[in-house]
């Protein structure tokens, strides 16, 4: 039988339920979802998930504590979605379950899609409407779940660049704007996003902001030692020059 709900690490661990979000208890409780999540589909060791809640230090309890939340998690999963296999504890759920892995079924598929701007787009959209927050949210800066959560937010700015893109692609070029601005403030030294909001000043006929931007750009990356490379002289010169920039023309 399909599962109606849907574990969430895209944020604060929870599950979504058809009556709505459903909390799953306090830090540990949490910390076994998320640590299950990851590994969806396959076998757990339990001294995973102590090493999970107590790092190098769990309790002599830690086995038995480690069931009795397995067992609260049943009451809200269900009896078959969290399977014993020996000295481990598998997550038996479909890719629609995760929202993480939802998340990453979308991109895919937006990647591959990329030549479909307005398809590219729509993908996009849904698969970053299902953030809420800091993957993990209060466990993200735990050893068990920061190099995950650090790979999810990555992907997620493949997501929103890939997005912008589209939007680009499709003419929607003032859209776009403000977004970048704010992305750029969070992630200033990636330089993707630079080029993104460039092309899209430069779209719009505001070629002073857009060789500001490319002056900005040149600072950021002084400040850590970097020389702009060619592209961002090619960029500068076509927009001095009033060429108009096709999408991707920095690359």
């Amino acid at each position: 039988m399909a599962k109606e709900w849907m574990i969430r690490v895209l944020g604060p661990i929870d599950v979504m339920t058809p009556t709505g979000a459903r909390s799953v208890g306090g830090p540990h409780a949490r910390a076994i979802l998320g640590a299950l999540a990851i590994g969806a589909g396959h076998a757990v060791p339990v001294d995973h998930l102590h090493q999970a809640l107590w790092g190098d230090h769990p309790p002599e309890s830690a086995d038995n504590t480690v069931q009795s939340y397995i067992s609260s998690l049943r009451h809200v999963l269900g009896a078959d979605a969290i399977l014993r296999i020996d000295h481990a504890y598998e997550l038996d759920v479909g890719a629609k379950n995760i929202d993480a892995v939802r998340f990453e079924s979308l991109l895919g598929r937006a990647i591959a899609a990329r030549d479909d701007p307005e398809e590219c787009l729509h993908l996009c959209r849904e698969a970053l409407h299902m953030w809420r927050g800091r993957p993990f949210g209060d466990l993200a800066d735990d050893e068990a779940f920061r190099l995950e959560a650090y790979r999810l937010g990555e992907l997620r700015l493949v997501a929103m660049e890939l997005s912008i893109e589209a939007e680009l692609a499709l003419g929607n070029h003032e859209l776009v704007v403000g977004e970048l601005e704010v992305a750029i403030e969070e992630h200033p030294y990636r330089e993707h996003l630079w080029y993104l909001l460039i092309e899209a000043l430069a779209a719009c006929d505001r070629r002073v902001e857009a060789l500001r931007a490319c002056v900005r750009l040149r600072n950021v990356l002084a400040e850590v030692g970097v020389e702009a490379g060619e592209e961002l002289l090619s960029l500068e010169q076509q927009i001095l020059d009033g060429h108009g920039l096709s999408p991707g023309a920095w690359n």
